[in-house]
């Protein structure tokens, strides 16, 4: 048979993984390379699968969710396991890079995975991740596509990030006086390490070549999704290649100079890898939605969400005691590698520290007890789970005060492009450098594919609650919002919510025959979302207590007139209250749906409320009344709809900072009155300025002119606003 596309490249790749010099790593990337090559030569034949009965003897239990039900209920600080035994089926075993024969702790039903491990006195996200020994007795060589098999690729992947996460190569140590270890993590040999990727990714990468090969055999997986599997795991392989070099560089360095640039080389390299590693798992997680009723307990108990992979401790990162550090030394209420508690400390004003203790609901997740209820929001706690692992990485490694001063130096001298009709240039948010942009873009992208654009924080959902009674939701793609509204209102038995899109992604319990939604696939909705095609239809489909229902908008799309025109439809039916969620001149709607929101509806003061940061745009809910001849209203001059920072200012914003899209000023008097909060808030984008270090205001690679970004020019009275697609679902 002839080779498939792609083959002499992942063949080249797998000889590459034997870049760590271990007899372990060449072994696997061996034995796989020769198993590509007799695939080739003898294609396996499909065998008919066998049916397994269910019994407790594997630990697998029939459910009735469906595994996307799951995905509101699973609690996220608790090790996934089958839901009527409590049977695990993902485990922990030796250490990954430091001797520990397996993992132990006291009270294994609660505690597992959250305490560290009796044996070693090490995190369980030091251990290796294994499928338990039950299920490897059941042979699935025959089926790449099974539900074992996607689970495999995951946890070969857990390990191989918690290799980049959790060890440091001992020999780095002379870089301290730059940068630091990722916060709690341990020293090991360069050469452990990078043997044990090799095995990791190499078991990942051989999967993916198995696929390649029986892809005509898969009524589960399309060739389509083989192919991203493909793409991402290569690009796991290359990552990996470059951190090992990384790695090795860090032993080469001799002086001040080339010692720091080897560290500084070192935490992109992890943080490039670490994304590639997210990306595999967001992609195999995609393909579990497509596997039928029969393996839906299977799923459950093998397969994570995403909150519960990046939350639960011990399974993706060291979450619960690493990240609780890693926030303590952003506080500065820890010291941290021999350094004072100020040494890191974030230059937090009372108000941003409140944003992020008690908005963000961060000093919450921290104290609580962990326990779970119906109205759980789970993307608010992959937010957290993510903006703490960022902290780690990035502020905790010194990374963010060595790599600031010359990235706001380097962007001062990057040429601009006049073409302001390009919508990338006008919205491109700056980072660090190229690695932290793709880590914060692997952070903020799928979980707004899987989940939604934006995070509710408990405040906005009670902000919405107190003052609305019934909802209609255009463009709601996965019902998110809608679905955590729903929760509460069932609660306390008020209003209802009715959510609408023109493509609606599939439905949790409808087959996979449907078209698929432009930014989230064929995800299953939260929520049963309605196919209508406009806000008219969707009000002729409702019923008489829900016509004067408020429309709510969240992330509406701003390549499109979706919002004007729902907006126009909403007002035409006599419509009082309009809920917006998105950002106001960039990323959502359009000029011409700003203006109407604007003339016809008014928002207070206290009803625009900053919601979190992902890093990539500004997003607030604000919420607009109707406009009526005697309405007296305490005007909101917040930036949330297009003015200036500084909050004496009643002024529009003129420029708006490339950094940190929420920054924006209408003057340089406001923008140097404005200089301690927004060296806070630049510390919440994991950006450190320092007195000494100030940016530039007249800089358009520092602050942007609104004028570009709206597509008009102020002062012209300007044309029609050109918009940006936002980040859409890669299928």
């Amino acid at each position: 048979m002839a080779a498939l596309t792609g083959d002499d490249e992942i063949e080249m790749l797998l000889s590459q993984m034997g870049g760590g010099g271990a007899a372990i790593a060449s072994t696997t990337a061996s034995e796989v390379t020769t198993t590509a090559k007799k695939e080739k030569e003898h294609p396996p034949k499909r065998k008919k699968k066998k049916k397994r009965k269910r019994d407790t003897s594997d630990g697998v239990t029939e459910v009735s969710t469906s595994f996307a039900d799951t995905r509101l209920t699973q609690n996220p600080f608790e090790w996934p396991c089958c839901h009527k035994n409590s049977q695990r089926r993902l485990v922990l075993g030796s250490g990954l890079a430091h001797d520990c024969n397996g993992y132990t702790c006291d009270n294994e039903a609660k505690l597992y995975g959250s305490t560290s491990c009796l044996s070693c006195g090490k995190s369980a996200a030091t251990h290796e991740l294994c499928i338990s020994s039950s299920d490897t007795k059941i042979d699935t060589d025959d089926d790449p596509f099974s539900v074992l098999s996607i689970a495999s690729m995951i946890v070969s992947t857990r390990n191989a990030r918690c290799l980049m996460a959790e060890y440091y190569p001992n020999e780095s140590e002379k870089h301290r006086k730059h940068l630091s270890p990722p916060i709690n993590s341990l020293a090991s040999t360069s050469k452990l390490i990078m043997n044990r990727l090799d095995t990791n990714v190499g078991k990942a990468l051989g999967k993916v070549k198995k696929m390649e090969s029986n892809r005509t055999a898969s009524v589960l997986i399309s060739s389509s999704d083989v192919d991203l599997l493909r793409e991402k795991v290569s690009e796991l392989v290359k990552t990996t290649i470059a951190y090992k070099d990384a790695i090795k560089a860090t032993c080469c360095s001799s002086n001040t100079n080339s010692t720091k640039a080897a560290g500084l080389t070192l935490v992109e390299t992890r943080l490039a890898a670490l994304a590639a590693c997210d990306e595999f798992y967001y992609r195999c997680y995609y393909a579990c939605f497509f596997f039928g009723s029969a393996n839906q307990a299977d799923l459950t108990s093998l397969v994570p969400h995403p909150p519960t992979y990046f939350t639960c401790p011990g399974l993706a990162w060291d979450a619960t005691d690493s990240g609780s550090a890693s926030l303590a030394v952003f506080l500065g209420e820890m010291k941290h590698d021999g350094h004072s508690s100020t040494s890191f400390a974030a230059p937090l004003d009372d108000g941003s520290r409140e944003l992020l203790l008690k908005s963000w609901c961060l000093q919450e997740r921290l104290t609580s007890t962990k326990t779970i209820t119906e109205q759980s929001n789970p993307l608010l706690m992959l937010w957290q789970s993510r903006f703490l692992e960022s902290l780690r990485h990035i502020w905790t490694t010194h990374y963010a005060f060595v790599k600031s001063p010359l990235a706001l130096k380097a962007a001062l001298n990057m040429k601009h492009c006049d073409d302001h009709s390009d919508p990338l240039i006008r919205h491109e948010t700056y980072g660090l450098s190229p690695a932290a942009e793709t880590w914060r873009g692997s952070i903020r992208d799928y979980p707004a594919n899987f989940f939604g654009y934006a995070v509710p924080t408990q405040a906005a959902v009670s902000k919405v609650l107190d003052n609305e009674d019934s909802i209609v939701e255009a463009g709601a793609g996965t019902g998110y919002l809608s679905a955590l509204l729903a929760s509460h209102m069932k609660k306390d038995r008020i209003g209802s919510v009715f959510p609408y899109d023109i493509t609606p992604p599939r439905q949790a319990n409808v087959g996979a025959e449907v078209a698929s939604n432009e930014y989230h696939g064929q995800v299953p909705t939260f929520i049963d979302v309605h196919q209508a095609q406009s806000f008219e239809q969707a009000q002729s489909m409702l019923t008489s207590t829900g016509a004067n229902a408020s429309l709510l908008l969240c992330y509406p799309p701003p390549a499109s007139e979706m919002a004007a025109i729902a907006l126009s439809q909403y007002i035409a039916s006599g419509g009082q209250s309009v809920l917006h969620v998105g950002e106001w001149q960039g990323m959502t709607g359009n000029k011409t749906f700003e203006s109407m929101l604007h003339d016809n509806f008014y928002c207070e003061e206290n009803d625009a409320i900053p919601l979190q940061i992902w890093g990539t745009d500004a997003t607030y809910l604000t919420i607009w009344r109707k406009k009526s001849s005697n309405s007296k209203s305490n005007q909101s001059f917040s930036p949330a709809i297009g003015y200036c920072s500084e909050a004496q200012c009643s002024n529009l914003a003129r420029r708006r900072c490339r950094f940190a899209r929420c920054l924006q000023y209408c003057s340089e008097d406001c923008f140097q009155t404005h200089a301690a909060v927004r060296r806070a808030i630049l510390a919440l984008h994991l950006i450190h300025l320092s007195p000494s270090n100030e940016m530039d205001f007249e800089n358009v690679n520092h602050f942007v002119p609104l004028s570009w970004v709206a597509g008009r020019h102020v002062e012209d009275g300007g044309q029609s606003q050109k918009k940006r697609k936002r980040k859409k679902y890669n299928k």
